[in-house]
């Protein structure tokens, strides 16, 4: 089994993007011999001024092991107001230092469904994973992969370019989004896409996860033929 070497490492922001009104995008540097599987976290370890304690938090790397190399990893972060750690994560700025653990976490594409269909379903910043997961399967498959996502309205949509040059570059990918405040939620969205021959990875919060994971074995899609990587 493919495994990584963790660390805790100091880090650098580069860059920081708003992509939408509550969701930031982190590029900061890593050493070029930094490498990890595709699905994998970092956590971000900050002092909380109020609680007088060390916060650790994950985040799923976005980008891949081609930009690692280049010495920069990415990262997509969603602000939340009441957060322990997010509302100290808004206040960075490009230059800033901050602690980093990684790379861990076991949520990543099985040696099993690389000669399988894959359908890929998340909500939110739950589609942080694929982001990296994704381009990692296309270079090596020719079978069919397929992303499916939700989000609340057009405005909470993330990385729409990025996920267009998939598109136009790779036959055997396809892209569908559903607006919950509109369309409805991506439940109706796998009834029309379902695949009884493909393996299933979701990503997102636990109740969004448990339906989608409860609607699928209750369509005969075995419990190891899917795989869940839970935001809260």
């Amino acid at each position: 089994m493919e495994k990584t070497k963790f660390s805790i490492f100091k880090s650098k922001i580069t860059d920081i993007v708003q992509l939408t009104e509550n969701v930031k995008h982190f590029r900061i540097s890593v050493q070029n011999d930094f490498s990890f599987i595709p699905g994998q976290y970092i956590s971000i370890i900050m002092d909380n001024p109020d609680r007088k304690i060390k916060l650790r938090r994950p985040y799923s790397i976005v980008s891949t092991n081609k930009e690692a190399k280049k010495g920069y990893i990415e990262l997509c972060i969603k602000i939340l107001e009441k957060g322990n750690i997010t509302p100290l994560l808004d206040k960075l700025k490009v230059g800033d230092e901050i602690e980093c653990l990684g790379p861990l976490g076991e949520f990543k594409i099985s040696e099993e469904s690389k000669n399988k269909n894959i359908i890929f379903i998340s909500t939110g910043v739950g589609i942080a994973p694929f982001m990296s997961m994704i381009p990692e399967i296309l270079g090596k498959t020719n079978k069919k992969v397929t992303l499916i996502t939700g989000y609340k309205s057009e405005k909470d949509v993330l990385y729409n370019k990025e996920i267009k040059n998939f598109e136009e570059k790779y036959n055997n990918f396809s892209n569908y989004t559903i607006l919950s405040e509109s369309q409805g939620r991506v439940q109706s969205l796998i009834e029309s896409k379902f695949d009884k021959n493909a393996d299933y990875y979701i990503c997102g919060l636990k109740d969004m996860i448990s339906s989608v994971n409860l609607l699928l074995l209750k369509k005969n899609i075995l419990g190891k033929n899917i795989y869940l990587e839970k935001y809260d």
